[in-house]
Parts: structure tokens; sequence; C-alpha cells
């Protein structure tokens, strides 16, 4: 918890901050847990609307997972009042749908969705799209194609994803099952998806399945799987142009293709939604880094942590590209090796969510807590790296940022010297922004960590309108402790701001 206070005879400013111990827990039983995953554009998404109207208790948990599976594989048949415009992914739901029905009762509901959910990607569909053609790397399956795009726009935009993705930086190839596509290339459907939905990947169909040891890796992966991508025909009425929605798609969704091929997606080490959803989201951006469609998504909710996220998962591709963009952009061994290399210690066991992002991350020469802390420093003013605004400290596209988002918003204030503020930081990585007082004279600011555990990280950062300057608190907050900078001057700041982070893992993937 956070408590600031200040007083007048020293001119001293005290912010207190002190965390909860107890976890916050993600109980992931329903059915539809992680469906809710897409912020609202000018409404609410078909997962929404189907999830809204169970907690309603308009259906049951049965008729929720019919009318997903129909938003999945047969949007016709899904009731209109279902129908929405709302843009969403659809590989996670369908994750966590396939995985629901492991427990469902046997009823005629669960049969008609294992009967769905068999044709997304197979020769039982009840689309069936009679016109083929191959590139160096798909076997790809079409009809009508509409929104101004035609079959050589999606072939060009999945041909740069698997050229950026696995020739230029070497993350392995999603592997195929038998028997194999025509051609042994990698099976895609454009398809009628209905209004909505980008796209999804699939480990079931004619050309999928389990493989367990993807042969494109040097370890064996044990929990591989061959996919299928299916792309929306028609991008009209997506964010932005046609042509961006289906660059930022095709990168989007073969990045699912390699994750579910280092059996990341399943078996004991899968990650958190946010890691899953962040990380492909983020590889829009590496991809084709004019599409900004992840732009739609901005901002996560700062306040959860990393370690246990449970809001929409795709803003989280800020946090990533916090992480890594000081590495580079968009080239082999830059800042994508960190995202590589977590999926690879993912897929080799070696380790799991925290763990493996901070191995991915040392092998930069960095650390998760001193580059989340750097994170929080930079998204807070999302300067764009020019002039005195370096790195860490600033995005790229930080401009855009906030001209898409408006500006990241501070979680307290402090008017006036002898002033105070209390709030809560959750362990496994959270932020917590708190603005400064103007004062002509300087004070000293003091982070105490009033309760059992964590560790605090803090630093106080003035932005001058041509760089950020920033003073760290000499040491961690670590319970019980405090840790005070003396002699903060604020003349010259535009702004303010004390940064706090609490970088305590409670374990490498907290539950």
């Amino acid at each position: 918890m956070t408590r600031t206070n200040t007083t007048q005879t020293t001119r001293t400013l005290i912010v207190i901050l002190f965390m909860v111990i107890t976890l916050v827990i993600l109980v992931q039983a329903g059915p539809l847990q992680g469906l809710e995953q897409v912020p609202e554009l000018t409404g609410a998404s078909t997962p929404q609307l189907i999830e809204a109207a169970l907690t309603r208790g308009q259906i049951d948990q049965e008729t929720a997972n019919l009318y997903l599976a129909y938003a999945l594989a047969d949007f016709e048949k899904l009731p209109a009042q279902y129908h929405s415009s709302t843009p969403w992914h659809g590989t996670l739901p369908l994750l966590r749908l396939r995985e629901s029905l492991k427990t469902m009762a046997a009823t005629p509901n669960r049969t008609s969705i294992e009967r769905l959910l068999a044709t997304i990607c197979s020769s039982l569909s009840t689309s069936p799209l009679p016109i083929t053609t191959t590139t160096s790397h798909f076997y790809v399956e079409y009809d009508t194609i509409g929104g101004g795009l035609t079959i050589d726009d999606y072939t060009a935009s999945l041909e740069t994803a698997w050229v950026t993705e696995v020739t230029s930086f070497g993350w392995a190839a999603p592997p195929v099952a038998s028997p194999p596509p025509p051609g042994n290339l990698y099976h895609v459907r454009i398809d009628n998806l209905g209004s909505g939905l980008y796209g999804l990947v699939s480990p079931s169909g004619t050309y999928a399945g389990f493989v367990g040891d993807n042969p494109n890796t040097t370890w064996n992966d044990v929990d591989a799987y061959a996919t299928c991508m299916v792309l929306n025909r028609d991008y009209s009425g997506f964010p932005g142009t046609s042509q961006a929605a289906l660059d930022a798609t095709a990168a989007h969704e073969f990045n699912h293709s390699i994750q579910y091929g280092y059996g990341a997606l399943s078996g004991s080490n899968v990650p958190d939604d946010n890691l899953i959803e962040g990380c492909a989201t983020w590889m829009e951006d590496e991809v084709f880094d004019s599409s900004n469609d992840n732009y739609t998504y901005l901002w996560p909710n700062f306040s959860m942590c990393m370690g246990e996220y449970t809001d929409s998962p795709y803003p989280y591709w800020i946090t990533l590209r916090g992480l890594t963009e000081r590495f580079g952009t968009g080239t082999a061994g830059a800042g994508e090796d960190v995202m590589q290399d977590f999926w690879e210690e993912t897929s080799k066991g070696s380790g799991n969510m925290l763990s493996a992002l901070s191995t991915a991350l040392a092998n930069k020469g960095s650390t998760l807590a001193g580059a989340y802390h750097d994170y929080a420093v930079a998204v807070k003013f999302n300067k764009p790296c020019a002039g005195g605004y370096i790195y860490p400290y600033c995005f790229e596209e930080g401009a855009s940022y906030v001209g898409a988002a408006g500006a990241t918003s501070v979680h307290g204030a402090i008017a006036a010297v002898e002033g105070s503020y209390s709030g809560a930081l959750q362990d496994n990585y959270a932020l917590n922004w708190i603005s400064l007082p103007s004062s002509g004279d300087t004070y000293s600011v003091t982070l105490e960590n009033t309760s059992s555990g964590g560790q605090l990280r803090g630093s106080v950062v003035c932005d001058t309108g041509s760089a950020l300057v920033g003073s760290s608190l000499p040491a961690l907050g670590g319970a019980g402790n405090s840790s005070t900078l003396t002699g903060f001057d604020p003349t010259g700041c535009r702004s303010r701001v004390a940064v706090f982070t609490n970088q305590s893992p409670t374990a490498a993937n907290p539950g």
C-alpha cells in the first residue's frame, strides 16, 4: 500500500508504499474464462455479448459454449442478438473452449460443439473453399475475397510473416502433421468468419493435430501441435485499412502457430494469457511496423501484476514492447531475441512465465526487475526517442500511442509538500505512478514498505521538456524498510512523477 506524508519543518515529502501480501488468485474454472479479452471499440464483441448473457442468467453455460462454437465455426447459426462488428481474435477463445470440452457432460450440445470445432480446418467444413493456391510456405484455400483485397494481398502478408518470424528472426517453423498438406506446406483457409473475427489458429483439422516433438527445433518440445490458420475474407469493417488489418492478423495469428509448434500452448508450462496474446500482438509491430492495429488495445491495467494478469491480455503488448524495444526493433537478433528466448525456454521446460522471461532478458545482459522499472518510467511519459529522450526511457512511437489512447494516468497525486498518499502494489511486477508537488524548494521523498513482504523499487523522474531526468531511491523497499531520496529539486520540471514497481516474485508462474 502507498501512503504519502510531508512535514513542513524539513520540507520533506514522505511516500509510504506498502504492499498487501495476500495473493490475488485467478480461478481458471469457467469454460468461458479468458473470452472477454478484446477491449470495446464501438460496443461489445461477440464473445463479450455471449458472456454477458451468461452472467445475467439469460443462457446457461452449455448454451454459451454452443454459441461461442457458432461464432468460431458457423457464424450464420449464431442468434442475431450476439452478432457484433467489434473486432476480436479467435485463437484464445478456441483454446479455452477446447479445454472446457474435456469436462463437459455428454449432451447433444457437447456433440454439436465437437462437430463444429472439427469443421474449422477440415474437409468437413460447412463452407467448402473451391480455389487453392500455393506459395513458398503456404497452401491456401479460398473463394470470394472482399474488402478491396486480392488473393495476392493475402499470400504476400502470409509470406512476409513467415520470412520475418522464421527465416529472418530464426523462430522455429511450425511443424506439419501426418498426412501433411499438399506440398508439405502450412494450411491456411480464407473464409467467411462474419463481422468482427480477425482470424484464428486451430490445433485440429485435416492437416493439423498433435505432433509431440517439433522437428524444426533441436530439443524435444513434447507438446507441439501442427495447426491451421483461418483468416477473414473481408477486413473492410476493421480498424484502419483492410490491408493494415490483414497484415496485423497474419503476423499475429502466425505467431500463435509458432507458439503451438513450440508446445507452449499445451502441457505444464503454458504461460498466462497476457504473454500468449501480448506476444502475438507485439509481433504485429515487428513484422508490419506501420499496421498499428495494436493501438486499438492501449492501455493495459498497470496496477495489475504481470504474474497474474486477468484483464484483457491484448493491451499487454506495450509491456513487452517496453521490455524489448531498447534492443532494437524489426531486425534479427534485436528485441525479438528476448521473446524468442522466452518461448524456447518455455518449450524446453527449463523456465516458466517469470523465470523464462528473466532468463530471456539475462541473455541480453539485463534483468526483469530493472527492465520492468525502466519500462514503468517510459510508459508513463511516452516520449518519442529523439534529442535528450533516449532508451530505455522512450518509445519510437510514443507520441502516436498518446495520440491514439491519451496519456497514461497517475494512480495518485500529492499536491503540496507535507501531503501524503497511500495505496497498494501487487507482487510479481506491478507499477504505480504518483505525481509530486511543483514546490520551488527542494524536498525529500521517502518510500516505506510497511507490509510483511514485497520488494519495492522507486525513482523520481523529472520531465524537463527536453529530457527525462531520473533519480533512483538509494535502496529497495523490502518488508518493513524505507528508503529516502534527499534534495529533489523540482525546478524546471514540466512534470514530476514518483515511479514505483514491486519486483518481488512469489513463484515462476504465480497462481
